[in-house]
């Protein structure tokens, strides 16, 4: 058997990352995951002898059937195989191999997840919790009651823009002071650049954009609107999730709900008010009318409930 180009291998992942990053403007957690299933790829390969560079696509279903034997998702699997498929296009194209064996082999399909998002109801029990500050102690680890107030105002302020745009986490937290248009007193707009590295403008309700503006006023330019202190960075996507989750267990709410379930609530909202897949795919920054059709279960349900006496 032919011993696996370890260093190789190591200098071509890192040339193809930086390939994803800085020319086709992937995402950090994108890269991230890139770099995780290249990894458990070359392990599998290594442990079996087989040299990266030389595989075949029956290799390649063996690493499938490996995968599922380990217990491994078929979601988790169709990511993986899509992983390798987009490294070894690149690869050759690079004349890093002379072969591709994920070419040839039939990529499994990833199953259809019906999205998790919050009725009108719970978007409600969410804000009240939110905005209620009996939960919040007079000191907490050496903290005073208004730091803590401050932290609470952030992210309501965060969860309700995602909400009411639906904004990825990463661009919500991403956005400076001049990424968003004041008018009057309104903001209007936000400008985010989106995967890909695209930009995109989206759309505030006025009620929204009017909070939104006075939450920016004395900010610099290049100031995060998401700060934890003026001139400084804003929190990171682990600690919203994190804090999103106390707010969720507060409010009573039994789902498992993430700042991308807001995201799927905002595209469910607009769904219900009969708005075009395609605007509404235009608004998510989805590079595929196929991404946004997984929203179309709210209007499945929205004639469910219309027949539902006759």
């Amino acid at each position: 058997m032919t011993k696996p180009t370890e260093t190789s291998f190591e200098q071509t992942r890192k040339d193809f990352l930086a390939f994803l990053k800085y020319t086709k403007g992937h995402a950090d957690t994108t890269c991230y995951n890139y770099h995780s299933d290249l990894g458990i790829w070359y392990r599998w390969l290594s442990d079996a002898g087989l040299d990266w560079q030389k595989c075949s696509p029956t290799d390649v279903e063996h690493f499938v059937s490996h995968l599922s034997r380990e217990g491994i998702g078929a979601h988790a699997i169709a990511r993986k195989i899509s992983c390798l498929a987009t490294f070894y296009k690149w690869a050759r194209r690079n004349n890093k191999v002379t072969e591709d064996p994920i070419y040839q082999i039939e990529k499994p399909k990833r199953p259809r997840r019906i999205p998790v998002w919050l009725e009108t109801e719970e978007q409600a029990a969410l804000m009240k919790a939110t905005r209620n500050y009996d939960d919040i102690p007079d000191n907490a680890f050496g903290r005073s009651r208004e730091f803590s107030m401050a932290v609470r105002r952030r992210y309501e302020l965060l969860f309700e823009l995602i909400q009411k745009s639906g904004l990825r986490i990463s661009e919500a937290l991403g956005l400076k002071a001049r990424d968003v248009r004041v008018v009057d007193g309104v903001a209007r707009h936000v400008r985010v650049i989106g995967k890909g590295n695209k930009e995109r403008q989206v759309p505030l309700p006025e009620a929204f954009g009017r909070v939104l503006a006075l939450s920016l006023a004395g900010r610099a330019p290049d100031d995060y609107v998401f700060a934890k202190k003026p001139g400084g960075k804003p929190p990171g996507a682990h600690a919203a999730r994190a804090y999103l989750k106390k707010l969720i267990d507060k409010a009573g709410i039994e789902k498992k709900v993430t700042p991308h379930k807001l995201r799927h609530t905002y595209a469910t909202r607009l769904l219900e008010k009969d708005v075009q897949l395609v605007d509404i795919q235009a608004l998510l920054g989805h590079e595929s009318i196929a991404t946004t059709q997984i929203y179309t279960h709210a209007g499945q349900e929205r004639l469910s409930k219309l027949v539902a006496d006759i």
